[in-house]
């Protein structure tokens, strides 16, 4: 499956109530916040540890794992979502993306300051 294929049979399943602006940022910051969230609560009940800046399993949890991956499902749709609200294909966005990280390492400015570094 595309990123474009992907984006075009999520937003079959988005309701004309839900289809503005606002409520695709909000939803947006709101499922990175649950995303953050499994992991507080993954740490906290020993299923995840964390080490410097990398989180690990501890164990392998099925669920746990199952629901991290459903959290970041959740941010893909709203990803998808904001980016159709302004008439751009997600492989677009994509493709601009990766070419901009291509060029900051070619001109060695990955790590700096500002979006036009």
């Amino acid at each position: 499956m595309t990123l474009n294929d992907y984006q075009q049979k999520a937003m079959t399943t988005n309701a004309e109530s839900s289809d503005n602006d606002t409520y695709s940022l909000f939803g947006l910051i709101a499922e990175v916040g649950e995303l953050a969230d499994k992991v507080a609560k993954g740490v906290r009940k020993d299923y995840l540890y964390i080490d410097g800046n990398d989180i690990h399993l501890r164990r392998n949890i099925a669920d746990f794992s199952e629901g991290m991956k459903k959290e970041l499902g959740d941010v893909l749709w709203f990803v998808a979502h904001f980016a159709q609200r302004f008439g751009w294909p997600l492989e677009e966005v994509a493709q601009m993306n990766l070419d901009k990280l291509a060029d900051r390492a070619k001109r060695g400015v990955i790590i700096g300051e500002g979006d036009n570094r």
